[in-house]
């Protein structure tokens, strides 16, 4: 999240933070995964199971060539500390970086 502040770069973390709040918005970002997980996996179970097999696998060889090596196939989320002054937090590194550093 630190990269996009600083690069003003979209990001759904960012969005959930300006539309309901640094409070609710990582709850609200984790329900919202847990919803499409489910789905994911409603949907998934429903495919012919030949070609679920087939999907899983493909989803696991472009998780490896992403250069995931370890951990759950699939991966895992982890949502970062939230930075709620976006402006504060850009002056603060712009003035503890050393010159000639972006």
């Amino acid at each position: 999240m630190q990269d996009d502040v600083l690069e003003n770069n979209f990001n759904i973390l960012r969005m959930f933070v300006r539309i309901y709040g640094a409070s609710s918005a990582p709850t609200l970002l984790a329900k919202s995964i847990t919803e499409a997980e489910e789905k994911y996996s409603y949907l998934l179970s429903a495919l012919d199971p030949q070609l679920a097999l087939t999907y899983k696998r493909r989803c696991e060889e472009a998780t490896k060539e992403g250069g995931k090596v370890v951990g759950p196939p699939l991966g895992t989320w982890c949502i970062p500390p939230i930075i709620e002054d976006e402006d504060l937090y850009r002056y603060e590194i712009s003035n503890t970086r050393p010159p000639g550093t972006s």
